[in-house]
């Protein structure tokens, strides 16, 4: 048997052309990709040709190719023109909102119509077809053609990038650090796409027909994914057993757990789909329907744990998220368990129907999410008397630490999640006023928006990371009067790192991790200051309603020992105050020292 001939250049060039022809609309999306791409890396040209043109223009690419598959179906221009501007308008309304959103709400958003946009590519070309055989394996070819794609795309990347480095250090051909991400861009948005949309199949019908499965799938599902699925299944089970006799709620991870369960059973189920109607493979029937029946008891914790955080907490995007997907999956196991149906469509079309439906609207995630964090922050301001009749008053009794870390993180979610303004409501137009919002402007503030707001309820401010109690704190002293320095000898900066000694020799360097004031020559340690006391002056004095405190008197330690006597005036001290104790993390000064001879 004669080696296979390799595909001449002729050929690639005529299946490129090829592809240019079925999917223009795609491929042009994927140039502007690019192009958007290494304009935002740059920080070249205006805001409109970056980050948003590049967020509507990957959408394109999923988007672009499940109407153009769709469309073939049709002998006509007139649908596929339709499809092309239907989906060119979506486009252009994602490009056009996207300046209006936060950085968190173009995430989620972003994530969830890329995942319905890709879902459409996998069932879309067989809406209205029976053709369950031909489903499955046109799906297996794209999977395939994605992981061909994406080695190539990256060993040719490699490749090229390792030649430019080559001309940089042998020829000296100069090439900006800028260069290599260019490369990348194209590679990934424009090569990539074109390898990828090459092995689409022009005719989804005759897969119907083709009959053959490979064997490593199968040995690779039954012999590996099998027994993973039922080993974390198990686990999950026996601890839904330890949380009914403890009565000890569930983990907040274990949301992570059950979704990584269920997107690993449910891809091994798709993946040994064609061999489920064979008589030689019932062991496929017994794992679908015990991993059907066994994922109902992990939807069952996941809902517990679900219950207590929004209880607690109130909803936000990721919770709503995973209530959404723990319903959909119980849905789905339901559907299984009650039908014993063995049609794999209704898993993608079910679930980019979910992510489409929850995209926007009053049910949808941000406005459920929003008005659930407000009513949460009413309620808290209510219960200690700072609203009433619209107006905001001093708090009627001690705010305890956890509520105070509440408020402070509530309003910093609607901060940074829906935007400023949408607090003016709820402080009404005075004190919205003297916190800095303005209704119906957009832009979202960073954490100096945030403690101002909280400022202005009266209640004091915590840090992110903080709680009511603990948290960062600065103290500026000032020096009042005059200081004698008869008896020392020397005057010495407090420094913050260990650099080289003073014309004297000695040095006074602050050691945080203990607290003190060393002071030293050459290695050698003379005398070290405990600032504990001057610490406990910085946490009880000035203004404590804030992370930073007002200026104060000059904080003074001082120590003596055989060698030496040294008295240390700060003038700044900074740290983070912990339950075990202050952890200093700064501080400025002056030292007097007296050396005993």
């Amino acid at each position: 048997m004669g080696l296979q001939r390799l595909p001449s250049l002729g050929t690639a060039v005529s299946a490129a052309a090829s592809v240019l022809r079925r999917f223009p609309l795609v491929l042009a999306a994927g140039i502007a990709a690019a192009t958007a791409a290494i304009l935002t890396q740059d920080g070249v040209g205006p805001a409109w040709l970056q980050d948003q043109l590049l967020a509507a223009a990957t959408l394109g690419l999923p988007l672009l190719t499940a109407t153009t598959l769709f469309g073939e179906r049709f002998r006509s221009s007139g649908p596929r023109v339709g499809l092309a501007l239907a989906a060119a308008a979506v486009l252009v309304a994602v490009y056009l909102a996207w300046p209006h959103w936060s950085d968190p709400v173009r995430f989620a958003r972003y994530v969830q119509l890329s995942v319905a946009f890709h879902l459409l590519v996998a069932f879309l070309p067989f809406a209205g077809r029976d053709l369950p055989d031909a489903f499955w394996r046109y799906n297996r070819v794209l999977f395939i053609r994605f992981v061909a794609a994406a080695v190539s795309s990256g060993t040719l990347y490699l490749g090229l990038a390792l030649a430019l480095v080559a001309l940089d250090k042998l020829f000296g051909v100069d090439v900006p650090p800028e260069g290599y991400f260019r490369l990348w861009a194209v590679m990934a948005f424009v090569f990539n796409t074109w390898f990828f949309l090459g092995g689409v199949p022009a005719d989804v019908e005759v897969t119907e027909s083709q009959q053959e499965y490979p064997p490593a799938l199968r040995i690779f599902a039954q012999y590996t994914l099998v027994p993973l699925v039922s080993v974390y299944l198990g686990i999950l089970t026996l601890y839904l057993g330890k949380v009914v006799v403890t009565w000890d709620w569930p983990s907040g991870w274990i949301g992570n757990l059950v979704s990584g369960v269920a997107a690993l059973g449910i891809f091994t189920l798709l993946l040994v789909h064609p061999l489920a109607g064979r008589a030689d493979q019932r062991w496929i029937a017994v794992f679908a329907r015990a991993f059907w029946l066994g994922i109902v008891p992990a939807v069952v914790m996941l809902w517990l744990a679900l219950y207590q955080r929004i209880h607690q907490y109130g909803l936000t995007e990721p919770r709503y998220f995973l209530l959404v997907l723990s319903l959909w999956l119980a849905a789905v196991a339901a559907f299984q368990v009650i039908t014993r149906s063995r049609s794999i469509r209704l898993v993608p079309v079910s679930l980019c129907l979910a992510a489409l439906a929850t995209f926007a609207g009053p049910w949808g995630a941000f406005s459920l999410s929003e008005r659930s964090q407000l009513g949460r922050l009413r309620a808290l301001l209510d219960r200690y008397g700072v609203l009433a009749d619209g107006r905001i008053h001093a708090p009627t009794r001690a705010i305890p630490p956890a509520d105070l870390q509440e408020i402070s993180a509530t309003v910093r979610y609607v901060v940074e999640t829906h935007g400023p303004a949408h607090l003016v409501p709820l402080l009404g137009e005075a004190s919205a006023g003297r916190a800095g919002l303005v209704a119906g402007r957009g832009g979202f503030a960073g954490e100096d928006r945030v403690r101002k707001v909280v400022e202005v309820l009266g209640v004091r401010y915590v840090a992110p990371g903080g709680n009511g109690r603990n948290g960062p704190f600065y103290y500026t002293g000032i020096s009042r009067g005059t200081i004698p320095v008869a008896g020392y000898d020397v005057l010495l900066r407090v420094r913050e790192d260990s650099g080289a000694a003073s014309d004297t020799g000695l040095v006074a360097v602050l050691a945080r991790e203990t607290r003190r004031v060393r002071i030293g020559r050459a290695g050698d340690v003379l005398l070290e200051v405990p600032l504990d006391s001057a610490l406990a002056v910085a946490r009880t004095g000035g203004d404590t309603r804030g992370s930073h405190r007002r200026p104060g008197p000059a904080l003074r330690a001082e120590a003596e020992n055989a060698r030496a006597r040294a008295v240390v005036y700060l003038d700044r001290l900074q740290g983070i105050d912990r339950p075990a104790g202050a952890e200093l993390t700064g501080a400025g000064g002056f030292v007097l020292v007296m050396l005993k001879r």
